[in-house]
């Protein structure tokens, strides 16, 4: 009888075990698939496509120092494929005057950077490679000036990974009008200024190359 007593005891704990490890996996399944729909909630709510009414308000906000606000007849400026790309006026290291319309005739990789960013420093002896090896296509870089803890970073960043290609310093109402959130941002743009391509992350060599061969 105290046998039969002791093998129920056992059995009852068992079948506690057993559904008490059973009811964790669901919990746990439960809280992953929750996570899983936040995670893609918010992934949803940080894709940012302005709307044609919001281009126009920033651009009526923008410095009007940093935007170049001449206008070609018939032209769809904006930043999704095929709209022609803002242009800007912005200064490089030396205080002169770069504008992105310069290098009209040119491809151009425009990119968005940070001397405090690791994909940033990842990707720049890639994009100076790039810029030594393809004379067709300018690489452009842009500082997120505001980003920077010191002004002197930028500049320290560009000699210390020995970058010739053209930088400037971007304000933020630039910054703003291209949709830079994450770092590095960057947009391929074709000879006669259109927007190809815009990529959040950074490039390899491989990639440039194998863009910019499709981009007239």
């Amino acid at each position: 009888m105290l046998k039969k007593g002791m093998w129920a005891l056992l059995a009852l704990v068992l079948a506690f075990v057993v559904y008490d490890f059973v009811t964790g996996l669901n919990q746990e399944q439960q809280v992953r698939e929750q996570a899983g729909i936040q995670v893609q909630d918010s992934m949803e709510e940080e894709t940012v496509d302005l709307t044609d009414e919001e281009a126009e308000a920033l651009l009526e906000n923008l410095d009007s120092g940093s935007l170049n606000t001449e206008v070609e007849s018939g032209v769809e400026y904006g930043l999704r494929a095929g709209n022609t790309a803002y242009d800007f006026e912005l200064e490089d290291r030396e205080g002169n005057t770069v504008r992105l319309s310069d290098f009209r005739g040119q491809k151009v990789f425009l990119n968005f950077w940070a001397s405090w960013c690791p994909p940033c420093r990842v990707e720049m002896p890639h994009l100076q490679e790039f810029h030594e090896e393809n004379e067709d296509v300018v690489v452009l870089g842009v500082n997120v000036m505001s980003s920077e803890s010191h002004p002197e970073n930028a500049g320290t960043f560009i000699d210390e990974l020995g970058l010739t290609f053209p930088n400037v310093y971007g304000v933020d109402d630039i910054v703003d009008l291209f949709l830079v959130e994450s770092l590095p941002t960057s947009y391929f743009i074709g000879t006669d200024g259109t927007v190809y391509e815009r990529v959040v992350g950074p490039v390899t060599k491989d990639i440039l190359e194998a863009r910019f061969s499709m981009i007239d």
